[in-house]
């Protein structure tokens, strides 16, 4: 019996599959994902996909369509908050653009980072947010009531969570003068995130110590008004201090005054003889001197 050979089958065509994301392009997509997902309402999804030759676009996701209004001001509103990362935006009642880097807008970055640094030299809100135990009892348990005011302190400093958006990104350029820019904004973020710190540290601090002069004496009124007045010594030593140096011309900060972080105030207000420094025998003898010569001619 003979058998026909069998034909020869060609091979079977792979068609080529999605492209994976690049890292920084990925990376790229979580961050434009949070920050779009912070601004959009409870309950909305938001997708994110890339957009050959380059960048995202952004959309809102839902079963229902969105009224062309309500679409037009959400993707407004995320096309600001994403372009305060420093990201060319485009956006209308359909869709986000989110192109590449520019120069304008890293320029607002590093102003806003800094308007909010100089802010953040200020500690006064805190303390008296802090003490009033953003309404917690005070019969409560202390770590509890402590983490209470600490998330209430972080929201309202807003920083924090801003910067946590953008966890996990590395950004770059390959324009010299972008590059600069980055760098510029990545170091200031890294003061304002040391700052934020400083005011959760003394949140924490004066939370705990009004619960814990309460349990003593069951008087919260007068707990928080000690507290308070303890935590102005080094809340305002910064300000003593300076006052009595005086400015420097080389010296960063607003009215060419350095940053002094909590830290450093703290331990400032230990410090006796921050004020006015005393006269001297040698100040007073060209005045003596005057005199003299002022009586010789009469």
């Amino acid at each position: 019996m003979s058998i026909e050979p069998r034909a020869r089958v060609a091979p079977e065509r792979v068609l080529p599959g999605p492209v994976p994301l690049a890292p920084e392009t990925a990376a790229q997509q979580r961050v434009v994902q949070r920050i779009c997902a912070r601004v959009a309402p409870d309950g909305m999804d938001v997708g994110v996909d890339e957009v050959p030759p380059g960048g995202l676009q952004v959309w809102i996701d839902t079963p229902v369509p969105v009224g062309a209004q309500e679409s037009w001001v959400l993707h407004h509103r995320m096309a600001r908050e994403v372009a305060l990362v420093g990201w060319h935006c485009e956006a209308d009642a359909d869709r986000l653009l989110v192109l590449g880097w520019s120069a304008a807008c890293l320029h607002n970055r590093v102003r806003l980072l800094q308007s909010g640094l100089r802010r953040l030299t200020d500690f006064e809100a805190t303390a008296q947010r802090a003490v009033q135990l953003d309404g917690q009892a005070p019969d409560q348990p202390a770590t509890q009531v402590v983490a209470a005011v600490c998330a209430s302190i972080e929201r309202r400093l807003r920083w924090p969570e801003r910067l946590t958006e953008l966890d996990g990104f590395e950004r770059s350029s390959g324009l010299p003068h972008l590059q600069l820019l980055l760098a510029q904004v990545i170091g200031l973020e890294a003061k304002v995130a040391a700052a934020c710190e400083e005011h959760l540290v003394m949140a924490r601090v004066l939370a705990r110590a009004v619960c814990e002069q309460y349990a003593r004496h069951s008087d919260l009124s007068r707990a928080q008004r000690d507290v308070l007045a303890e935590s102005r010594r080094w809340v305002h030593a910064s300000s003593m201090i300076r006052g009595s140096a005086g400015a420097r011309p080389s010296s960063g900060g607003p009215a060419g005054r350095p940053h002094m972080g909590l830290a450093e105030r703290r331990i400032a207000a230990s410090v006796i003889n921050h004020g006015v420094p005393r006269a001297t025998p040698a100040a007073v003898t060209p005045l003596v001197e005057h005199l003299d010569h002022t009586e010789g001619a009469r």
